[in-house]
C-alpha cells in the first residue's frame, strides 16, 4: 500500500513539475479587451526607457495594460509594492535599476520566496552589473524567472572613448558606497587601470549612511588637487540624481565629466559619454517580455543582454565652458548635443 501511494505521489509531483515548466506562458490570448498585464516598478518615475518599452508593444499592436509602481527613490517602499502585486498578479513584472531589481527579485543565492518575487517572470532594465551584483546567476547556474537588458558599454571601450578626446592618466570618481553597482564598477575600473595604465582617484560618499550631496563639490576639488584628468559618472543613482552638483564642481575646477549613461550628457552638463540610448534599452527589454508573454519563453532561457552598438555624445555647451573642444576626427561619428 505504501508503495502504491508513493507511486501516486511521484506521478503528482511529475505533473506539478510539468505545470511549473509552463508557468510563464500567459493563460490568455491578448486582445484589446483582455490585454497582457505588466507591473512596472520604477525608481524615479518613467524615463525614455519606459517610452521605448511601451513603443515596442504599440508598434506591434500587442495589447498591454501597465500598472506603474513608482517608489520615488525610496527602496523601503518595495515590500508594500510586492504585496500589492501579489493581490492581483500580473503576467510579468518589469523592474528599473539595480536597487529596485535586487529588492524585488533578490540575489540568486539568497532568494526569499516571502520577500521576493519568484512566482512571476521578471524583466529588468538599467542594471549595470547583473552578474557582479548577484542579480544574475553565475555561469552554470540559472535563475528561472529572471532576464533583462543592461545598458553600460564595456569599461575598456569607455576608457578608449575618454582617450579619444584627450590623453588620460588619472580618472576621478565620486561614488556612493551604499550602491553595490557603483562599488562593483569602482573595483572593475581599478582592475582595468592596471591593464590600461591609468589610476583611479576615488572619493567615496555615504560611508556612514546616506550620502550627503553637499560633499560632492569638496570631493571634486580634492580630485582636481590630486591631478585628475577627467571626472567619471558611472552607474550610480545617487550621483545621477545630483549630477549637476558634480559637473558644476567640475567646471569650477577645470575638469570635464565623462558619463557612462545617456541623461548626464543629453539632459545634464557632462562633457561627453559613450552610452546606450535609453529608448533602445527599453525596446530590447520589451522584446524579451513579448517572447515570454506571447511564446511562453522561460525568462531563464533568454540571455541577459546589452545593446551591441553605443553612441558617442559630446555636449557642445560644456566644451565651450571648459574651452576643451573635441579633436576633429571625433566629429566624424560623435553626436553633438547643444
Amino acid at each position: 500500500m505504501n508503495r502504491f501511494y508513493a507511486c501516486i505521489l511521484l506521478v503528482l509531483l511529475t505533473i506539478i513539475g510539468a505545470g511549473n515548466e509552463l508557468a510563464y506562458a500567459s493563460d490568455h490570448r491578448a486582445s484589446p479587451d483582455h490585454p497582457f498585464h505588466i507591473a512596472m516598478v520604477l525608481w524615479r518615475g518613467e524615463t525614455q526607457v519606459e517610452e521605448g518599452f511601451r513603443a515596442y508593444f504599440a508598434s506591434r499592436n500587442i495589447p498591454v495594460d501597465i500598472q506603474v509602481y513608482n517608489i520615488n527613490r525610496d527602496i523601503s517602499a518595495i515590500p508594500d509594492v510586492i504585496a500589492q502585486i501579489r493581490k492581483n498578479p500580473p503576467d510579468l513584472v518589469y523592474t528599473w535599476g539595480t536597487g529596485v531589481t535586487m529588492a524585488v527579485a533578490g540575489r540568486y543565492d539568497a532568494v526569499d520566496p516571502v520577500q521576493n518575487i519568484t512566482e512571476l517572470p521578471v524583466v529588468f532594465v538599467m542594471v549595470s552589473a547583473p552578474w557582479k551584483t548577484g542579480i544574475a546567476a553565475p555561469p552554470g547556474q540559472m535563475r528561472t524567472n529572471i532576464t533583462g537588458a543592461s545598458h553600460i558599454a564595456p569599461l575598456a571601450a569607455q576608457i578608449n572613448a575618454i582617450r579619444a578626446y584627450r590623453p588620460m592618466k588619472r580618472l576621478g570618481v565620486v561614488y556612493n558606497v551604499q550602491e553595490s553597482n557603483s562599488v562593483s564598477n569602482i573595483a572593475d575600473l581599478r582592475a582595468l587601470g592596471t591593464e590600461m595604465s591609468f589610476e583611479v582617484l576615488a572619493e567615496p560618499l555615504g560611508e556612514n549612511g546616506t550620502p550627503d550631496p553637499d560633499r560632492i563639490a569638496g570631493a571634486v576639488a580634492d580630485l582636481a588637487k590630486k591631478g585628475a584628468d577627467f571626472l567619471y559618472i558611472g552607474p550610480d543613482n545617487f550621483i545621477g540624481t545630483y549630477r549637476d552638483n558634480l559637473t558644476d564642481a567640475g567646471f569650477a575646477n577645470g575638469l570635464g565629466t565623462f558619463s557612462a549613461t545617456e541623461l548626464e550628457v543629453r539632459e545634464g552638463h557632462a562633457l561627453f559619454g559613450l552610452v546606450s540610448h535609453y529608448e533602445l534599452v527599453g525596446r530590447l527589454a520589451a522584446s524579451k517580455a513579448a517572447d515570454i508573454l506571447l511564446n511562453g519563453a522561460k525568462p531563464g532561457d533568454l540571455p541577459i543582454e546589452t545593446l551591441n552598438r553605443f553612441s558617442y555624445l559630446i555636449r557642445l555647451s560644456a566644451a565651450k565652458q571648459l574651452q576643451l573642444y573635441p579633436p576633429l576626427p571625433l566629429l566624424d561619428y560623435a553626436e553633438i548635443v547643444k
